[in-house]
This record gives C-alpha cells, structure tokens and sequence, in this order.
C-alpha cells in the first residue's frame, strides 16, 4: 500500500505545480533561467521588465516592473546610445511622476501623469502642472493640464513670468503678457 500512497501523493504534487506560477509567451527561455518578461495567468505583463534596441540585448530601451500588467516602481527608458532619457516614477492607482532628462543627467521637464485602465482600455494622460527647465536648472515654462489636454502655459524670461498662453483643446487661443 505505501507504493501507491508514495505514486498519487507525486501524482498530485507534480499537477498542482503545472498549475501553479507564471507562464511564458512562446519562444522565451524556460522558467528560471531568464527571469524577465513574464506573463501571469492572464497574459498581462508581471514582474521584471526589459527591452532592448537590438536583438543582442547590449542596448537598453526600457527597464521597469510590472504587476499583473500595471507598471510599478520606477519604470526607465534609454535613448539609442544607453543615456536615460526619461523616467516614470509609480505610486498607487496608476500615478506617476515624469521626468524627460537632459543627456548630462539633469532634468528638462517634470509632471505628473496617470495610467488607467477599464472599459476604453488602458490609457496614459497628464494632469496638473508640468514643468520646463533649461540645462542650468531656470524654468523656462509652466503647462497646466485637465484630463490629459493643455489648459494654460506661463512662459518664463530671466527667471520671471513673461506670457500667459490659454489653451482650448490642446489649441491655443488667447496670449498675454503677465505684469
């Protein structure tokens, strides 16, 4: 009787571990042995994430982490030559800070956004303020914006407001210069 005990207890080991963790888009190496770009039950995104320009995976694209097909953490793209060209930093819900990075390391613009996901589909929109800057760290502008479209931009000269531009439908439509 202990052999047939030792037989369905391995039995049923072994098919409760098919069904168990993470699977793999065709074409991927086997589980363990490269641990990024995997996919959960549900074919979304999950876990460790990288791409590449080129196919002998020595030039970055992008690298961040997923969790069931929302990205998470810090989320980094590169430009052709490996030099970080922006950064997506995520909190609950979906918000994020942006940063668009100048090549010597500092930041040329800076916002908030938000990724959602329902019955439209997954979509990424800008809220709120976002910020422009020059290589020495000046402002040289401020857009504001409401569900993804401009609203207003306040253009800056010599560190002081100079413009106020007012959008409707990412379209401009009045210009005036601020005391």
């Amino acid at each position: 009787m202990r052999p047939v005990t030792f037989l369905l207890t391995g039995l049923i080991l072994l098919l409760l571990s098919a069904c168990a963790g993470v699977h793999q888009k065709a074409g991927s190496p086997p589980l363990g042995f490269d641990k990024r770009n995997r996919y959960d039950r549900r074919d979304r995104p999950q876990g460790r994430w990288r791409t590449f320009y080129d196919s002998a995976r020595t030039q970055p694209y992008t690298s961040g982490r997923y969790r069931h097909g929302r990205p998470v953490r810090t989320f980094k793209y590169y430009d052709a030559t490996g030099v970080l060209s922006k950064s997506e930093q995520y909190g609950r819900e979906g918000y994020c800070v942006v940063t668009d990075w100048y090549a010597s390391g500092k930041p040329t613009r800076r916002g908030q956004a938000q990724w959602v996901t329902g019955g439209k589909g997954a979509r990424f929109y800008w809220f709120g303020p976002w910020a422009s800057f020059t290589e020495q760290g000046d402002t040289t502008s401020l857009d504001f914006y409401g569900d993804g479209r401009q609203q207003r931009r306040i253009l800056f000269e010599r560190g002081r407001r100079a413009l106020l531009e007012t959008y409707e439908g990412n379209e401009l439509i009045s210009t005036r210069k601020l005391p």
